[in-house]
């Protein structure tokens, strides 16, 4: 660790900026890793915006060891800290994750099921699709319009039938994502 840490610390004088930001990123990373057990503790001990912090320093980590306590966090009563994991994982994009995110499609808030919608947007699996159809015919247009841009994503073939309909929706903004999304899918 410590040959690893004088090559980073000797790259932060490079003459190229790219080459200084990675090496101050890579830096960085690997503090926090050393760090783990701190950082365990923060969060379970720590307040709200402390927790807070932990998460985003979590996502900055991209370690295997961050993803329980991300996974803990999607339990959290506080919305701000569950919606804080449920995007960090979505960035991460760990299929071993998806599991504990599908269930927030269920989730009492709208809030955490549209960011949900979204960050599954980040995994590549082949049973989400039929998960989001039903998602295409709630009420609330921002999940709607989540859901369409996941499918999107997603390269859901099988939605196509379910997008056409929703360019009927009387909502503009739906109407307008829907004819994006169609025009996203291959196949």
């Amino acid at each position: 660790m410590e040959q690893r840490r004088k090559a980073l610390i000797r790259l932060l004088r490079d003459e190229s900026e790219a080459v200084r930001k990675s090496a101050a990123e890579a830096l960085e990373r690997l503090d926090g890793l050393q760090n783990m057990e701190s950082l365990t503790e923060k969060y379970r001990s720590g307040d709200k915006v402390m927790k807070l912090k932990v998460i985003y320093a979590m996502a900055k980590l991209r370690a295997d060891d961050c993803l329980p306590i991300l996974i803990h966090a999607l339990s959290n009563e506080e919305e701000d800290i569950k919606a804080a994991a449920v995007r960090v994982l979505g960035e991460l994009g760990d299929n071993r994750t998806l599991q504990p995110l599908v269930k927030l499609l269920d989730d009492s808030s709208l809030t955490i099921q549209t960011l949900t919608v979204e960050a599954l947007a980040n995994f590549r699996h082949d049973n989400l699709a039929p998960l989001l159809l039903p998602l295409l015919q709630r009420d609330n247009k921002y999940l709607v319009i989540a859901a369409l841009n996941t499918l999107g994503s997603l390269n859901a073939f099988e939605a196509l039938d379910q997008i056409v309909l929703l360019t009927e929706s009387e909502d503009q903004e739906v109407r307008r994502t829907a004819a994006e999304v169609l025009g996203e899918i291959e196949g």
